[in-house]
């Protein structure tokens, strides 16, 4: 059973997912969304370090936005062709 907080924080994600899309644009590559999903992951542990509880909340939703980018991405047929090593 999915909870209340878990459909409150898919809403969050898929937020941050089209904000993200809006200002940056879809990835060009799988690289290229490697890059990012490493920078946000990178600011999650810091935000965990300092416990720094909003910040890892807020961290979190990034990460998980990032990542449903790099999944939609490899649906993509111009970005599947530039991710080939």
């Amino acid at each position: 059973m999915i909870t209340e907080a878990a459909f409150t924080i898919a809403g969050e994600v898929e937020a941050e997912v089209s904000r993200a899309e809006a200002r940056y644009g879809n990835f060009t590559s799988t690289h290229e969304g490697l890059g990012v999903l490493l920078e946000e992951f990178n600011e999650l542990t810091d935000a965990i370090r300092a416990n720094d509880l909003a910040a890892v909340r807020r961290e979190a939703i990034q990460v998980a936005a990032v990542a449903s980018r790099i999944a939609e991405a490899v649906g993509d047929a111009a970005c599947a062709a530039r991710s080939v090593p």
